[in-house]
């Protein structure tokens, strides 16, 4: 069985913070003019997405407009949440507290990385919602995009995170369950060796066959849930933010695949959203936008992963038409 890793938790968050980069310059009423206006566009979009969406849901409870460093804090404070949620041992010996520093330099140095690129994020567990305030407000400067139409159309992404899982709050379980199962996953190198040369591929023979089925249901349903919030954002700002077209535009995820993208497809986070896009898309219009609700309403509506680029599919299954 597999054993958690040890983490020490408080130093990935330091490092975290102190790899975050250099942050946009501007004064501290300009400051304080940003997380003003972040907040008021997170409470306008969570009132947008209720009317858009159609969905039962609610928006977040609590709205964070952080900077870097904040965000790097409340992550590991989400990242540690997950992790105990698995039913998975943790380890023990004299080397642990080594182990931990070790590993939480490198989560802190990740951390660091993912927090100069993120714009904002949902923790579903606490409901709470993130933006990251000189990301945000670098991009817009770097591109020109119009502050208010970009701070919205940011916020109806991350809003609509928070109707899915109030929507469908079975779907935290949901995803833990199979991550747990990836966790406890134990393939050895000869395992992984018959399953190339037995014309498995190399991604499937890194998995066992239980452990592969969740990685392309947690793939499929991230695919959803990012596909779905960009679809809400798009369809909202088509009413309320003027220049929805030319961010959309900016925001294709055209990108290559990474080197570990490409060994492990399913965990592509611009192909997730491209096809997610395109599923919701295609859906909404052969039976409407408030038909993706389905998918919310218990794991069977979820899309498999052949149902992502067959959404007619979905459709005959969820809602017995096409």
């Amino acid at each position: 069985m597999q054993t958690l890793p040890p983490i020490d938790w408080g130093l990935a968050g330091r490092v975290g913070g102190s790899t975050s980069g250099e942050l946009p310059v501007l004064s501290r009423p300009e400051a304080h003019a940003l997380v003003a206006s972040l907040r008021l566009a997170a409470q306008r979009a969570g009132e947008l997405v209720a009317t858009v969406s159609g969905m039962p849901g609610q928006p977040a409870r609590r709205v964070v407009v952080s900077d870097r460093a904040t965000w790097a804090r409340g992550a590991t404070g989400m990242a540690r949440a997950a992790l105990d949620g698995l039913s998975l041992p943790g380890p023990s010996g004299p080397l642990r507290s080594l182990r931990a520093a070790g590993h939480g330099a490198i989560a802190g140095v990740a951390l660091g990385w993912v927090g100069r690129r993120l714009l904002g994020q949902f923790d579903p567990a606490a409901s709470t919602l993130f933006l990251l305030a000189p990301n945000i407000l670098q991009l817009q400067r770097t591109h020109g995009f119009v502050m208010k139409d970009f701070q919205l159309w940011v916020a109806a992404h991350e809003q609509t995170h928070a109707f899915q899982f109030s929507a469908a709050p079975w779907l935290l379980d949901h995803l833990v369950q199979r991550f747990e199962t990836i966790a406890m996953d134990d393939v050895g190198a000869l395992d992984v060796a018959r399953g190339v040369l037995g014309g498995r591929g190399l991604a499937a023979s890194m998995t066992s066959p239980s452990a592969h089925r969740a990685l392309q249901e947690v793939s499929a349903t991230m695919t959803l849930l990012e596909g779905h919030a960009d679809f809400v954002s798009d369809k909202l700002g088509t009413r309320h933010v003027p220049t929805v077209r030319r961010l959309r535009r900016a925001f294709t995820r055209n990108n290559p695949p990474t080197a570990l993208a490409r060994l492990i497809p399913a965990i592509d986070k611009n192909a997730q959203y491209r096809e997610g896009l395109a599923f919701c898309r295609a859906v909404s219009i052969r039976a409407g936008r408030t038909a993706l609700n389905g998918a919310y309403e218990s794991p069977e509506g979820l899309p498999r992963p052949a149902e992502i680029r067959e959404p007619i599919t979905w459709l005959r299954r969820v809602h017995g038409t096409a």
